[in-house]
């Protein structure tokens, strides 16, 4: 039975909780942030729960968290993630926090062959737990929030410390439980050096909208050019009104608008599903912006320029050719996906370098330890097979 969450809304009682999760030795944590209605997107709730009890923290009421800081930086707390990488990234944006010590149930549920790692999926697997995502896509900066999604938002955390203890017990078994930590500590690391991938220093660059927009390398060059006009346009309008982008206006309208090219609002109207709302604040900026794509000089026209790659030898092709099989092969044997046991990156690197011996291996900086030390023989051998 899963006990209604505590409310924490007061800076006394999150400084008062703070020293009382101290004492635990496992914790569930989760986040709920608002990226999908606005542009900027933020940390809306934290939800962490114990054995007994699961609390949910408004850090848009109290306005900081620092009484946690110590908590999420200790070694000697584990915090239980499902899918840590998002939450991880949100919390050093927001607070600068940088986590210690994390166990990923996700990452965990693949480790061990689990073909569907979602949450939902995971617990109604193993405890029958069917989780309620009625409100997964809800503005949760919205304030007061509506009991049932306090309730909904304390579901996540209350039975992550029990499937911490289930995977971790399958993970041993399986001799991989290296491999999970060894992850959970590249995560904390990575997670904690912000990058593209923050919200807040978000700004609308061309070049990364247009790799983003699907179906934008296939278009003709004066097209390009539209989509990068409309796509800067939503872009600016998205920050200005804290929105996403999307919310706007949806990029199959978008897509329409490059390939009909209206000029006025009269050849706009006759565009089929365009809202009264488009018609009404988007109209006029989308054709300015169509006609600034349309003036734009050729030479100034984008393109995606595909850079000139070497021919490979054919002795690296086989040694890739070979070591793609015998990625296929081993991750047959452990039921694992193949890309967990080597990415595609990797096995460019290892076709690359050719390692004679395993000791080689420590020179291939994209090869985790982990991957060395469960693999790197069979790797050497494969190699040298062909060579």
């Amino acid at each position: 039975m899963i006990l209604e969450p505590q409310l924490i809304e007061e800076l006394s009682g999150l400084e008062s909780l703070g020293k009382q999760l101290a004492e635990e030795e496992l914790l569930g944590v989760d986040i709920e942030a608002d990226s999908l209605h606005h542009y900027f997107p933020k940390v809306c709730l934290i939800q962490i729960s114990t054995n007994q009890h699961t609390f949910v923290i408004d850090p848009l009421a109290i306005q900081t968290i620092d009484p946690l800081r110590p908590l999420f930086s200790s070694h000697k707390t584990k915090k239980i993630f499902h899918d840590a990488n998002y939450d991880l990234r949100s919390l050093f944006r927001d607070f600068s926090i940088e986590t210690n010590n994390i166990f990923d149930t996700m990452v965990a549920s693949q480790l061990i062959g689990e073909k569907e790692p979602g949450l939902s999926a995971v617990l109604k697997k193993r405890f029958g737990i069917h989780l309620n995502k009625k409100y997964q896509r809800s503005n949760w900066s919205k304030r007061p929030l509506p009991r049932n999604m306090l309730i909904y938002a304390g579901h996540d955390t209350a039975h992550l410390i029990r499937l911490c203890r289930a995977l971790e017990r399958e993970l041993k078994s399986k001799g991989r439980l290296d491999w999970h930590e060894e992850e959970c500590k590249r995560l904390c690391v990575e997670c904690a050096q912000g990058g593209e991938n923050d919200g807040r220093r978000r700004q609308p660059d061309s070049d990364c909208l247009l790799r983003r927009f699907k179906g934008a390398r296939s278009m003709e060059p004066r097209d390009l050019g539209i989509l990068e006009s409309l796509l800067l346009f939503r872009e600016a309008r998205a920050m200005q009104e804290d929105r996403p982008p999307f919310r706007l206006f949806p990029n199959h309208v978008i897509k329409e608008l490059v390939g009909k090219k209206p000029a006025n609002r009269a050849a706009l109207s006759e565009i089929s599903g365009l809202s009264a709302t488009f018609m009404k604040r988007y109209a006029g900026g989308a054709l300015e912006a169509i006609q600034r794509g349309l003036e734009l000089p050729e030479q100034c026209l984008p393109s995606f320029s595909k850079p000139k790659r070497l021919p490979w030898a054919p002795k690296k092709k086989a040694r890739l050719k070979r070591l793609k099989a015998w990625r296929e092969l081993k991750a047959g044997q452990l039921k694992i996906e193949p890309g967990l046991i080597c990415n595609n990156v990797l096995l460019e690197a290892l076709a690359d370098d050719n390692p004679k011996h395993p000791a080689d291996l420590k020179a291939i900086c994209v090869m985790k330890k982990w991957q060395r030390k469960s693999f790197g023989k069979e790797i050497v051998n494969v190699l040298q097979q062909i060579s």
